[in-house]
């Protein structure tokens, strides 16, 4: 009779997994979250193919020169964000009918900026990247720079108008044609430019998708949205002062992923910055399950705040519920993972992934955390958390790798993100607990 009992209850439980996992995966939330995780895995899995390709086709010289470029122009783009991806997705559904206006303002000076940014770059290039001085040389090889740039930074704006208009799909179409498309044009159409083609087959595929998205994908969306230089001070007035200090914590909150590699390559040398970096990548993988999670929750709970509790509990129960036999898969068969890229990367790379592994677990709390802080405006609680996380990583990752070595920095990664989750795991519960109360705006 106990092991029928037994069977019954692991039957029950069984069911109500079943019932939950139901009931999510017919919602937006779910939906969202899982067009972002496959948008991540995807283009992460096309970028290496994209990168094998290049290096099969270009010496390693102009590899460097085309990832650097492509790097460069990023972080030009990065910096110009300004943090409007995040108010754009907060603030569109409050203005709702200007939310072209919002979107297009958006666009205009993150362009301006980038454009700014690119041209004081190209004038310090003898100063900085010497290497890279024959593009400042040219008019025609410079202004494409300043194009692909703003096409490059751009295409994040767009990203994020999409989630705001809570069609991730779009975000996973447009941006697995946009990899695809520039998988042959490198070889087939830019060759006779070298490195600075790797970087042209990149920049028109982006832009292509950029295309795609302002004349199909947006109108879908928003009524009536063409894209058009526009500038809104009002609106910004209401969205810059939320989005930098969003990107303050965001640049917080990616501090490790900056800083770590360089730590390593300061302590330890090239050989193991090597092996950690590729366990950094393959763990981001699992970081997906909460992000993915986050973005959609963020984008759900911007639209209707009385469903935050509701969405948040049940974007947490699926986060745990994904991460936890993630996380088991990958400390069992990260050394099998790392054996593809060398015996050297299985034995000093497992012990470190198997602690940025586990990490993810605790970051579903954090993540979550700081977007239901976001839902609410809490600037201020999201800059703590995220600097209280940068200090305890970089600060433990620094006394631990000089203690235990690799596996150091891992162990002070994965204590942050526990210690931090530990504290406001409470106030997280009971944010999510506050039923329908009228939240103020």
């Amino acid at each position: 009779m106990e092991s029928f009992s037994h069977q019954g209850r692991i039957s029950t439980l069984a069911d109500m997994v079943l019932a939950f996992v139901s009931r999510a995966w017919h919602s937006s939330l779910f939906s969202n979250a899982f067009y972002l995780m496959l948008n991540t895995t995807t283009t992460s899995l096309l970028g290496f193919v994209f990168w094998n390709i290049m290096a099969r086709f270009f010496p390693p010289a102009e590899v460097g020169i085309g990832s650097a470029l492509i790097a460069t122009s990023g972080l030009i783009g990065s910096l110009a964000n300004m943090g409007l991806g995040v108010g754009l997705v907060r603030f569109i559904p409050q203005v709702k009918d200007k939310a072209g206006s919002l979107i297009n303002t958006s666009f205009t000076l993150v362009g301006c900026i980038t454009i700014g940014g690119s041209l004081v770059y190209l004038l310090g290039l003898g100063h900085w990247s010497p290497a890279l001085g024959f593009v400042g040389k040219s008019i025609w090889l410079a202004a494409c720079f300043v194009v692909f740039s703003i096409a490059i930074a751009l295409s994040a704006l767009i990203d994020q108008s999409l989630i705001a208009g809570r069609a991730a799909g779009y975000v996973f179409w447009k941006n697995t044609l946009v990899s695809l498309l520039k998988l042959p044009l490198p070889v087939f159409a830019f060759a006779f430019l070298a490195g600075f083609g790797i970087f042209t087959g990149t920049g028109v595929a982006v832009l292509a998708g950029n295309i795609l998205a302002w004349y199909f994908f947006l109108p879908s969306i928003y009524k009536g949205y063409r894209p058009r230089p526009a500038w809104d001070k009002e609106l910004l007035a209401q969205v810059l002062p939320y989005s930098s200090a969003n990107y303050l914590a965001n640049l917080l909150n990616g501090a490790p992923a900056f800083i770590y590699p360089l730590m390593v390559l300061n302590t330890l040398g090239p050989e193991n910055s090597a092996f950690f970096y590729i366990a950094w990548m393959m763990n981001g993988v699992l970081s997906v399950i909460p992000s993915g999670l986050a973005s959609s929750l963020f984008a759900e709970g911007s639209h209707d705040q009385q469903r935050l509790g509701r969405d948040g509990r049940r974007a947490l129960g699926i986060a745990l519920l994904l991460s936890v036999p993630a996380v088991i898969a990958m400390i069992v068969l990260s050394r099998w993972f790392l054996h593809f890229f060398g015996p050297g990367y299985a034995e000093k790379g497992t012990g470190v992934i198997r602690f940025l592994a586990l990490a993810v677990i605790p970051q579903c709390v954090n993540q979550l955390y700081i977007t239901v802080n976001q839902v609410k405006k809490r600037v201020f609680l999201i800059i703590c958390q995220t600097g209280c996380l940068a200090i305890l990583a970089l600060g433990l990752g620094d006394l631990m790798l000089e203690i235990i070595g690799l596996n150091g920095i891992g162990i002070a990664y994965f204590l942050a993100h526990l210690v931090v989750a530990l504290v406001v795991a409470a106030p997280l519960w009971r944010a999510l607990n506050e039923g329908r109360k009228e939240i103020s705006h």
